[in-house]
């Protein structure tokens, strides 16, 4: 729910949000400069170590009270929609096409794999919360949280793998196929 409100956030406000979502973009960019002339290998593991690391900072940054996994995945959400404004802008092309050849064919495994690290830490977040006044009350909540853990860390690193393989391997080209511009 955060996601899709960040999403619809940074499409529908695009220019007033772009002061804070232009230094994300531009870190983005500058990741991807650096790598145009690298190997698929080489792309494919700057994007799933970036990736694994913000999902790994939402999972484990629920610890203060689910803030760092609410705001990372409304900024993520954010990013995406204003990414799809500013491309539809530059290319005139539909915002449909553009979604589904720049986004959702590493998207259904990145998005994803984000929103179960968010969870997870929300999830933490809320329990640091009920901790606070129900410490015994709670155990088996942290207990679950503790079982869960090793799942939900494999779980989102298969998916990111199988995300920036698709990123750096697929994305680019359908991307050069719908706007006619060489990889």
């Amino acid at each position: 729910m955060f996601f899709l409100l960040g999403a619809i956030l940074g499409a529908l406000f695009a220019h007033p949000l772009q002061h804070l979502l232009l230094p994300f973009v531009r870190d983005i960019r500058k990741v991807g400069a650096s790598l145009r002339s690298e190997s698929f290998a080489q792309v494919a593991f700057a994007i799933f170590s970036h990736n694994l690391m913000t999902s790994l900072t939402m999972l484990v940054g629920g610890i203060f009270l689910g803030i760092i996994p609410l705001l990372s995945v409304m900024i993520n959400g954010a990013l995406i929609g204003y990414v799809l404004v500013i491309l539809t802008h530059a290319t005139h092309l539909n915002p449909v096409v553009l979604f589904f050849a720049g986004i959702f064919p590493h998207g259904i495994f990145e998005i994803p794999a984000f929103l179960v690290a968010s969870g997870y830490g929300l999830e933490l977040g809320f329990t640091v919360f009920r901790s606070l006044w129900k410490r015994k009350a709670i155990l088996n909540e942290w207990g679950r949280l503790r079982r869960d853990l090793g799942a939900t860390v494999l779980w989102v690193t298969v998916f990111l793998a199988v995300a920036a393989c698709i990123e750096a391997g697929v994305t680019p080209h359908l991307l050069a196929w719908v706007t006619g511009k060489p990889v």
